[in-house]
C-alpha cells in the first residue's frame, strides 16, 4: 500500500496522479499495464479479472482473480481487504467502507474466489489501515445501520463510534475463515497524519488517496 509521500493515487484522469501511480508501482517493480483498478462506488460489487479485462473496472469495489496479474483499490480512510488463498493461488482485494462493509462487500469477495476453486479454510485476510473506532464517529441518523453489531458501537462523551474492524472481523469468522489467517494491520489513517491520507480528517476539496495493490508474479 502506498503512503502519503507517494503522492495520491486516485485516479481522476489527472495527470498528477497518474505520474505518481506510474512511479510507485515502477518502484515496487510492478509492471503497470498489469495492474486493475477497481472503480471505488461504495457497493457490494465483485469483479472476477483476467489479462484480458479492462485495467479500469467501472461499478465495482472488489476485484479477484486467479493470474499472474495486480488488483488494486484506493482508499482514504475505508479498509483495504487483501485475500489470499496459497493453496490454489487466488487473490482478491475489496475496498470496504461502513456502506460495502454493511452490503455485504466481504461476503461477495469470498464468494468469488470460491467460484475460482478457492477454499476457505485456505484463504487468508489482511485488514490495512483505516478509520478506526477512536475516529469513526457516526449520528444517530445511521445507527440503526449497525444494530446487528451491537458490540461494535461505543457510545463515549454524549458521540457514537464504530468499529468497522471488528464488523470486518465478524463477518469473515461467520463465513468460515479462520481466526489464525486474518491478521490486522493495527494502524488509524486518521491517526497517521503523516504516513496517510484521511478523507475524514482533511477534507480536501479533491481527493487524496492512498492505492493498496495485491498481485501475483
Amino acid at each position: 500500500m502506498s503512503e502519503r509521500e507517494d503522492g495520491s493515487m486516485k485516479i481522476l484522469n489527472d495527470d498528477e496522479n497518474e505520474n505518481n501511480r506510474r512511479e510507485f508501482f515502477l518502484k515496487n517493480k510492478i509492471d503497470d499495464k498489469k495492474v486493475f483498478a477497481a472503480e471505488i462506488v461504495h457497493s457490494d460489487c465483485v469483479e472476477i479479472v483476467d489479462k484480458n479485462s479492462d485495467n479500469f473496472i467501472k461499478g465495482v469495489d472488489a476485484l479477484v482473480t486467479r493470474e499472474k496479474i495486480f488488483l488494486s483499490v484506493t482508499v482514504a480512510d475505508c479498509l483495504p481487504i487483501y485475500f489470499y488463498d496459497s493453496k490454489n493461488r487466488i487473490i482478491g482485494i475489496a475496498h470496504a467502507g461502513w456502506r460495502g462493509i454493511l452490503k455485504g462487500i466481504i461476503e461477495n469477495t469470498l464468494d468469488k474466489m470460491i467460484e475460482l476453486g478457492g477454499e476457505i479454510k485456505n484463504i487468508e485476510i489482511v485488514l490495512g489501515p483505516g478509520l478506526r473506532n477512536c475516529h469513526f464517529e457516526i449520528k444517530k441518523d445511521i445507527l440503526d445501520k449497525f444494530e446487528n453489531y451491537p458490540q461494535c458501537v461505543i457510545e463515549k462523551d454524549e458521540k457514537i463510534f464504530v468499529d468497522l474492524f471488528g464488523i470486518a472481523k465478524e463477518k469473515l469468522l461467520d463465513k468460515g475463515v479462520l481466526n489464525k489467517n486474518i491478521f490486522d494491520c493495527g494502524e488509524c489513517t486518521f491517526c497517521n497524519k503523516e504516513k496517510y491520507f484521511s478523507f475524514r480528517r482533511d477534507k480536501p476539496k479533491k481527493i487524496e488517496a492512498m492505492v493498496a495493490v495485491i498481485g501475483i508474479k
